[in-house]
């Protein structure tokens, strides 16, 4: 164990001074980014560290002086290179100011210091890594869920768009509604219809809706079951419901199927449904007469 103290407290305020002011003058280091003070006090601390362990012949302050050196500036962008040149700075700055019987044990500090610097680094390094990648990571999930929430809600729109276009409702006068049905007549399109429909009913205080399902391939058990269910549903609300379009095979097929359609009336085609539509309202088409040209002389 030295009993003499390795630095002087003259000496070991020369090589806080002088050391701070080399590193910061380091272009591009984590040295420069952290500026002087910052440096000042690790310079200190290493300092005052290297004092106590020589005194007492063990490595003990060397440690929470190096982890805290790293820590602090692996943010500020503390590289490998960095830590070698905090090494041989102070080794040399340090050997400058002991005396020639003290230098062997400031040496073996100095490389276990280093030794130690560097694993914390590495240590902290990789973490700091790991983490930078989960962020990216995250980062691009986030983007990506985004861009699909966009293309979502895009395709959302979009098929709101067909689902109305594929279901219209035609107001022709004042209190009658056409809706013609095209395509297949499946549960999700009798409930959208249904939801519309009650709402343009609501809306048009329409009086009298004519259904026609010309446009309708199939008309089977289902579909039979979901028009009256419709049609119940909008006589709910005082509403007539006139069913037109009706060809043979399915006249034939609801027959054979049992199907009551007692609350629904029918009518041969569109026309037959309007003029019956028109007649229960207390109106009827009325053919104006054409115009007759003059003759001359």
């Amino acid at each position: 164990m030295i009993t003499v103290p390795l630095l002087h407290p003259d000496a070991l305020s020369e090589l806080v001074s002088a050391l701070s002011q080399r590193l910061v003058k380091r272009r591009a280091s984590a040295y420069s980014n952290a500026g002087e003070d910052v440096c000042r006090v690790h310079v200190e601390a290493t300092a005052n560290a290297l004092v106590e362990d020589v005194a007492e012949g063990r490595a003990k302050a060397m440690r929470p002086a190096a982890i805290s050196f790293v820590s602090e500036l692996l943010p500020r962008g503390l590289s490998y290179s960095d830590l070698r040149y905090f090494a041989r700075l102070f080794r040399e700055q340090a050997r400058a100011l002991v005396a020639d019987d003290q230098r062997e044990a400031l040496d073996d500090w100095c490389y276990e210091h280093l030794a130690v610097c560097t694993t914390h680094f590495m240590v902290q390094r990789e973490g700091q890594l790991q983490r930078q990648a989960a962020q990216r990571d995250i980062e691009r999930y986030e983007s990506q869920l985004a861009e699909l929430q966009v293309a979502l809600d895009d395709k959302t729109q979009l098929l709101e768009l067909i689902r109305q276009a594929s279901i219209p409702i035609a107001p022709v006068v004042r209190g009658i509604l056409v809706v013609p049905l095209v395509g297949t007549f499946d549960r999700f399109r009798a409930e959208l219809l249904t939801e519309r429909l009650l709402d343009e009913v609501a809306r048009a205080r329409a009086r009298v809706t004519i259904l026609d399902i010309s446009g309708v391939p199939v008309f089977d058990t289902d579909a039979a079951q979901l028009i009256v269910r419709l049609a119940r549903s909008v006589r709910l609300l005082g509403t007539k419901v006139i069913l037109v379009g009706m060809s043979p095979n399915n006249a034939r097929t609801i027959v054979e199927l049992g199907i009551k359609l007692d609350d629904v009336a029918t009518q041969g085609s569109l026309q037959d449904g309007l003029s019956a539509a028109l007649a229960s309202q207390g109106l009827h088409i009325v053919a104006r007469p054409r115009p007759q040209k003059n003759r001359a002389g």
